[in-house]
């Protein structure tokens, strides 16, 4: 059991807020409310301001403290690759456990990041996909947890009255039809893929986009080309939260072209939107298709679309996959539920 002072140090080193980042912050609050003590290694920039204003203990990475407390900790915890690489020298000839989570779909290729693995003591994969990619590696499998992520559904905002304030403020047509689509605007998820889809359904069809990236100038130029520019709605203010934006919909659309998990689909399931989703990576572990979801292959534009305007004509089926999905949700995917893996994967 985990008995030492400064008990647990997570490490993060990314610059921006996504699904990741959330995860931590979901996990972090919940262990404090387990009594654990914790402390976050992380470089000025959004995660560390927000954890600090949260009141936890927030240290920069090239500081004697960060180091000490990595060498004094029972786990330290990587949540993405630099913090990897700074836990395993850090950590180095202490006691901790040295622990990662993975939640991206690629790869592990390069003989060193293999062999980064291999120095780990416990690897808390997202998904059976995830484990599958790290076993890869050579890593032993006893070494391996699937913790999927969680959500905190007491965090949530209310549908009933996220839905008429967003859309009031969105600019968008009252009668129109809400995709949304929550991914970040890089290659992997696949919003060129959705976009391709809105320009083969009806003209009340709207896609929102409430995340951002470098293919955005790139997404502008495909819906001119599509004539459906004005059908997209690409969110330029943070008035509203991603779940807020996902209350407002009709449909969630997960077109991705790699995904470890999913997370978003965890939104659209506690906030009653029905999902649309390619079978990349774990999503197949999050929406079971045609109980909890509508699956899609991979790049298959015109299945997307279909799926999605089944969706929008037909309640009656979107009703019954949201009840399967929430009942789902509530059995597997609480972040109360993702706490307890955590504390029995430090403990294995």
């Amino acid at each position: 059991m985990l008995n030492r002072v400064s008990q647990i140090v997570h490490v993060d080193f990314s610059c921006e807020w996504r699904g990741g980042q959330q995860q931590l912050w979901l996990l972090a609050h919940e262990l404090r409310q387990r009594g654990c003590e914790q402390t976050l290694v992380a470089p000025e920039g959004a995660v560390a301001q927000r954890f600090a204003g949260a009141g936890f203990r927030v240290l920069a990475p090239g500081t004697r403290a960060a180091r000490q407390h990595a060498q004094t900790a029972a786990i330290v915890h990587a949540h993405e690759g630099h913090a990897h690489s700074w836990m395993l020298r850090a950590a180095h000839g202490g006691a901790a456990r040295q622990v990662l989570s993975r939640r991206v779909a690629f790869a592990i290729r390069s003989p060193f990041s293999r062999w980064k693995y291999r120095r780990l003591d416990r690897v808390l994969a997202v998904s059976r996909f995830v484990a599958a990619q790290v076993q890869a590696t050579g890593l032993a499998p006893a070494r391996i947890a699937v913790v999927p992520d969680g959500i905190a559904l007491h965090d949530l905002p209310d549908p009933a009255v996220a839905r008429p304030r967003v859309r009031a403020r969105s600019g968008i047509e009252a009668d129109a039809r809400w995709l949304v689509c929550l991914g970040a605007l890089t290659p992997e998820k696949g919003v060129a893929d959705a976009i391709a889809a809105l320009a083969r359904m009806p003209a009340d069809c709207r896609l929102v986009l409430p995340g951002r990236g470098p293919l955005q100038p790139q997404l502008h130029r495909q819906a001119a080309a599509l004539a459906c520019a004005a059908r997209v709605h690409f969110v330029t203010d943070s008035a509203f939260t991603p779940a807020e934006w996902v209350a407002a919909g009709d449909v969630v659309l997960m077109p991705s072209h790699e995904e470890g998990f999913g997370s978003a689909a965890l939104l659209a399931m506690a906030l009653e939107r029905p999902v649309v989703a390619s079978q990349a990576g774990g999503i197949p572990e999050v929406i079971e298709d045609g109980v909890t979801g509508l699956l899609v292959p991979v790049g298959a534009t015109a299945a997307l679309a279909e799926a999605g305007l089944r969706l929008l004509r037909e309640p009656a089926l979107a009703s019954r996959l949201v009840a399967a999905a929430q009942a789902r949700l509530r059995e597997r995917f609480t972040v109360e539920r993702m706490a307890e893996a955590t504390l029995a994967a430090y403990d294995g």
